[in-house]
């Protein structure tokens, strides 16, 4: 055990803590200690909460890398389909409202492209 660390065991006073629990930090005894897949911990319940929690983790992570991919892609491109249409139509309006040098031109060729 690093130094600075309590060295009685939570129980067992007298006995030197081996460990600290991963969850909560208490030292531990090797009479004590409950070990799991990710650590060392004072008792089951301490180890059940641990798990369940990089379970948890592992479960966000994996739901973000799902979200992302062709569907998000799509997502984006559409939204900015829809920002550029508004732009444009916001700035076709401007256009036919007040003669702008070159885009007053442009706008009315788009417009009898499309029939307006």
């Amino acid at each position: 055990m690093p130094q600075g660390m309590p060295t009685g065991c939570i129980n067992h006073p007298g006995v030197e803590a081996v460990a600290r629990c991963r969850q909560c930090s208490t030292p531990v005894c090797n009479a004590c200690v409950v070990g799991g897949p990710t650590g060392r911990f004072c008792s089951f319940e301490c180890r059940e909460k641990h798990e369940k929690f990089v379970k948890d983790a592992q479960g966000c992570e994996l739901g973000k890398k799902r979200g992302g991919g062709f569907s998000r892609s799509l997502r984006s491109l559409a939204s900015s389909a829809v920002v550029l249409g508004a732009v444009l139509l916001a700035l076709g309006v401007v256009c036919t409202i007040f003669e702008v040098p070159v885009l007053s031109g442009l706008t009315r060729t788009v417009r009898g492209m499309i029939g307006f």
